[in-house]
């Protein structure tokens, strides 16, 4: 349960929740997708713009998102040009432009792995969100789920598209999905010329316990900043 934490609450802060997988006991890496493997296009709109390719294999064991994306937030202007390669519970984040990237393991406890769900559905409820609706998009019956100010619509633990409201609105949107296609083992190697840092992170450490609650209340903290004020 903490490992999923992490990674949802990592994947809010840093606008990557285009596709989330489910966790599933049945897998030894991190994330556990149903289908073997999957190709997707998306686009990055407000204020962050830009593209993003995910490909992931071997039901999720491997995995790789490429981006472009340019930010503007309180008056500067931030781009990005990098690849995430997961190989089980290995990420690498590497800058393109930089030819640098870090390496971090994510340790889980097996106590924890017993405990996750086969579905992605618990994994949305623990981080405060409702399940509100459903809506057809690019052909794909989507489940909509609300909370910590965005909107997501999933579907078959996908997430084809995501609303945030915290400094602005952005939103990530699926373009083109294809399931079961044949993926370039390439696109999961480490790019050549590529100075690498490690890291380690223990997804069982008690200081993660309170992760999900202290994210959400963070998050209601900001809007609440920067909501309209109320006239007496």
């Amino acid at each position: 349960m903490k490992a999923k934490i992490f990674i949802l609450a990592s994947a809010f802060c840093g606008l990557f929740l285009a596709q989330t997988a489910s966790f599933g006991q049945k897998a030894k890496s991190v994330y556990y997708y149903p289908d073997k493997s999957a190709y997707v296009e998306s686009v990055y709109l407000g204020q962050t713009t830009g593209n993003e390719t995910f490909y992931m294999d071997d039901n999720g064991k491997v995995s790789a998102r490429y981006s472009v994306l340019t930010t503007k937030s309180l008056g500067s202007t931030t781009k990005s040009n990098q690849v995430v390669i997961q190989k089980d519970s290995v990420f690498y984040t590497i800058d393109l432009d930089k030819k640098t990237g870090v390496k971090q393991t994510i340790h889980i406890d097996p106590k924890d792995a017993e405990k996750w769900t086969k579905t992605a559905e618990e994994v949305w409820t623990d981080m405060g969100f409702k399940k509100t609706g459903e809506e057809v998009l690019i052909g794909k019956k989507c489940d909509i789920w609300e909370g910590m100010s965005s909107k997501v619509w999933v579907w078959q633990n996908f997430a084809l598209k995501t609303e945030m409201n915290l400094f602005g609105k952005s939103v990530i949107e699926v373009k083109k999905i294809d399931i079961g296609v044949p993926i370039d083992r390439s696109k999961f190697e480490i790019p050549a010329g590529i100075t690498m840092t490690e890291s380690t992170f223990n997804a069982s450490d008690p200081v993660f316990d309170s992760l999900g609650s202290g994210l959400k209340k963070g998050m209601n903290d900001l809007k609440d900043m920067f909501a309209p004020k109320k006239k007496k």
